[in-house]
């Protein structure tokens, strides 16, 4: 069904935006915020809101609305990232020991990694990430070591897309970017040197398939000056090799597509 009050969007694309506005933050807004950031008329919001309320996928309070729990209800039951998480949390549990920094787990979607869960302790909560969170291939350490054991076909359009600079690190050379992936694809590992976001620098490796694609990484992340990332290098690239040892021949890893069309833009603010 399509409504001719909004560029002839259907009600459940409608209902989306608004769904995403609000974000894996946790944001709370009011219903005019609300209808600013999801690109709609104020009484559209105001309709789609209750209905989604009703339904118990957003939740108010007062003047103010926020993601409900039937949405996280929903979004558990997902099988195969719930395969992966419950496959990978032993391997990120010692990896944790073994380096006591945050470790995460990140899925590749579109021109994105999705981060799908996360370890951290009290020496390393600074690192600023959610699970839910969304960032670019090209500037992370997850995302570079899916990268680098990629098709070509989509690393073409990870250059293609742009290398938007996030930080005074971040690569936005397309020829430095294929470098560090070949230099990755030898290594087992990439790094992240403060290029998504100052304060944080990271370690990762890919989780490959029987194809020797990757769609999932695993990632060792802190702050620069305590953390140096190089020494998580052989504790993560171990990890990374004996996760996908468990999962290969199963539809946990799955496979990598090539369409690389790019996902809904990142949820973090540079």
């Amino acid at each position: 069904m399509r409504s001719n009050d909004d560029n002839g969007s259907t009600v459940l694309e409608r209902a989306f935006r608004l769904l995403e506005a609000l974000g894996p933050e946790g944001h709370s807004l009011c219903l005019s915020e609300l209808a600013r950031q999801a690109r709609l008329p104020k009484t559209t919001a105001l309709r789609l809101a209750n209905e989604l309320v009703r339904l118990r996928a957003l939740e108010r309070t007062g003047d103010s609305y926020q993601l409900g729990l039937r949405l996280f209800e929903l979004g558990a039951t997902v099988a195969r990232q719930q395969r992966l998480r419950d496959a990978a949390l032993p391997f990120m549990e010692d990896l944790y020991e073994a380096t006591h920094e945050t470790i995460h787990l990140g899925l590749l979607d579109g021109l994105e990694v999705l981060y799908l869960e996360k370890i951290v302790g009290r020496r390393s909560s600074t690192v600023p990430t959610r699970v839910g969170t969304r960032r670019p291939l090209y500037c992370t350490g997850l995302g570079k070591a899916i990268l680098s054991h990629s098709d070509r076909k989509l690393v073409n359009a990870v250059l293609k897309a742009g290398l938007v600079r996030h930080s005074p690190y971040t690569i936005t050379s397309p020829q430095r970017l294929t470098q560090e992936l070949a230099q990755a694809s030898k290594e087992g590992v990439a790094y992240d040197q403060e290029e998504y976001k100052l304060g944080t620098c990271c370690v990762a490796s890919p989780l490959v398939g029987r194809s020797g694609l990757a769609v999932a990484a695993l990632s060792v992340s802190g702050p620069p000056g305590r953390f140096v990332p190089q020494h998580a290098a052989a504790a993560v690239r171990t990890a990374a090799l004996s996760l996908s040892r468990a999962v290969q021949g199963t539809a946990v890893v799955g496979r990598q597509t090539t369409s690389a069309q790019p996902g809904r833009p990142s949820t973090e603010k540079s």
